[in-house]
């Protein structure tokens, strides 16, 4: 378990900055338990909520500290039930009941209106709430956002994150062991290796960085802390409908997302903005699930400031 601050509204006009980049601060929701997260940027900065990725953790956004600072940013980086330091959902995690996790902790942080954002797997979790508690967010942000489709939208899809989203509904325990297995698992190996090889350029030339590895993996072990069910469960929801219909999203939309990605295909984007009365996507060619690293004011620009 990482080093905790519980922490007072009063407190938290510094989150993130006086404990530490990534320190976890936990807020006590009305029933119980607890819901972690991290501070990054300004702490005086417009409020961006960034859910992040399957699997995740606070630390999946160190990276924006500096420049969400320099841009005059406030970075709120939750932690999902089961990941991290957040308390898991006793009767399992569904996206409307995470939906009022994160209502809470904006009323917990004195927030009236953020700016949301949802990464890759994060996405579904951002659409849901962005629908059914509209009245908190400026503005959605889906970065390589994954989320239930038609499967022609899917096309392109590489084939170890395909098998990666079928196992969780039919051998959790088995996905669960995989995932756990990867704690410990040599990045140079020949299997390590062949799953890169679905990748585009893009992404294995980050994925081979030596200080981006090291980022990757401090989140990954944070994530699967409480062990690696939180991302069984996570995975389990890509099949499930997002029991909301996008074409009622009222919040502005806008879709953020790679040409060449193979884990979340860019027919993915294509077919949510096609629903969202008022999504505007913006493909970048060339640019595969990971390009928002490398420019972070891709997203900045789009967060609304009071």
């Amino acid at each position: 378990m990482p080093a905790v601050l519980v922490a007072s509204s009063a407190d938290l006009q510094h989150a993130g900055m006086a404990e530490g980049v990534g320190t976890a601060m936990v807020a006590a929701l009305a029933d119980g338990r607890r819901m972690s997260w991290a501070g990054y940027g300004s702490s005086d900065g417009a409020p961006l909520v960034m859910l992040h990725g399957t699997p995740g953790s606070r630390l999946q956004f160190q990276w924006m500290h500096e420049a969400a600072a320099a841009a005059g940013i406030r970075v709120i980086a939750p932690e999902r039930p089961g990941y991290g330091a957040t308390d898991p959902m006793p009767d399992g995690i569904s996206l409307s009941a995470y939906a009022d996790d994160l209502r809470q902790l904006l009323d917990h942080l004195e927030l009236p209106t953020v700016t949301l954002c949802g990464v890759s797997g994060g996405g579904g979790f951002a659409l849901v709430a962005a629908a059914v508690h509209s009245e908190r967010f400026q503005r959605l942000i889906l970065v390589s956002a994954g989320l239930p489709v038609p499967r022609a939208a899917l096309k392109g899809i590489a084939l170890p994150v395909r098998l990666l989203l079928f196992l969780p509904r039919y051998a959790p325990g088995l996905t669960g062991r995989l995932l756990a297995a990867q704690l410990s698992a040599d990045h140079g190996s020949a299997v390590s290796r062949a799953g890169r090889r679905f990748m585009p350029t893009a992404d294995r030339r980050l994925l081979d960085a030596p200080e981006w590895r090291q980022r990757f993996d401090e989140d990954f072990r944070e994530a699967l802390t409480q062990g690696p069910g939180a991302a069984v469960r996570d995975l389990a929801l890509s099949g499930r409908p997002l029991g909301v219909d996008p074409a009622d999203l009222p919040v502005e939309t806008v879709l953020l997302h790679g040409a060449e990605d193979v884990n979340v295909p860019v027919g993915v984007a294509r077919w949510v903005a096609a629903q969202v009365p008022s999504a505007r996507l913006i493909e970048r060619p060339g640019a595969g699930h990971l390009f928002v690293l490398e420019h972070p004011q891709l997203i900045f620009e789009w967060v609304e400031h009071p």
